[in-house]
């Protein structure tokens, strides 16, 4: 990847990150005033560093920024989820969906009474890793079924991307082919290819948006390891 392309790629991530922070911002209100929940605190309002946020379904706002401005508040867990490949996995190694390891309901409670509250979601992007680059239906209903359980569970999310256009899992396996998959699985053209390239930022477009008004979602990672093999 040359020099120029690689900082032009740079340049539109960066972007992206400022698009996504407003895209994240709660709509505002007929008097308009920004929501709590999104305002970046003032300096005298800093948190206790001992002090936790209150959980996110508990009443009233909960100021997001202030989350990971305002001391160390959050504390948790990662979780790992990958597509499934049936030919390389077989039927029962990642679970039966077409992400994998699955987890239930009360492996988060479990995270709960340990104390923690927060979780950070490691998960295939929500859209396709080759062209045309579509929203991937099955991804996107596994992503909302992990929210949806974390929000039972109390706790807060982060959204992680592993891959998405022109990237796909096998990045982090480099250096492993021929022993348990090929090199036809490898997929590196988002650092190549400009259409990789609009396909990710689109895709944190959508997800900002999909996201933006759910109450425990308090940050993303916009790439996991990013590593330009």
């Amino acid at each position: 990847m040359n020099h120029h392309r690689r900082c032009a790629f740079c340049l539109a991530v960066a972007f992206l990150v400022g698009s996504i922070i407003a895209c994240n911002a709660e709509p505002s209100s007929e008097s308009g005033e920004i929501a709590t929940a999104t305002r970046p605190p003032a300096a005298t309002q800093a948190a206790d560093e001992t002090t936790a946020p209150p959980p996110p379904t508990a009443s009233g706002e909960v100021d997001k920024w202030a989350l990971w401005t305002g001391g160390a508040q959050l504390r948790g867990a990662n979780i790992y989820q990958r597509r499934v490949y049936p030919e390389l996995d077989g039927p029962d190694f990642m679970g039966h969906g077409p992400v994998g390891p699955p987890y239930t309901q009360a492996d988060f409670n479990r995270l709960t009474a340990l104390g923690a509250n927060y979780v950070n979601v490691s998960h295939p992007g929500l859209f396709a890793e080759n062209p045309p680059y579509a929203l991937d239906e099955d991804i996107q209903d596994n992503l909302d079924d992990l929210l949806n359980k974390i929000a039972q569970a109390h706790m807060f999310a982060a959204i992680s991307f592993r891959t998405g256009p022109g990237r796909s899992e096998f990045t982090f396996f480099w250096g492993e082919e021929g022993d348990w998959f090929d090199e036809s699985y490898f997929n590196d053209a988002v650092w190549q290819e400009q259409a990789a390239q609009d396909g990710w930022a689109a895709m944190w477009r959508y997800t900002a948006e999909r996201y933006r008004g759910n109450p425990i979602v308090v940050g993303y990672d916009l790439m996991v390891e990013p590593n330009a093999n």
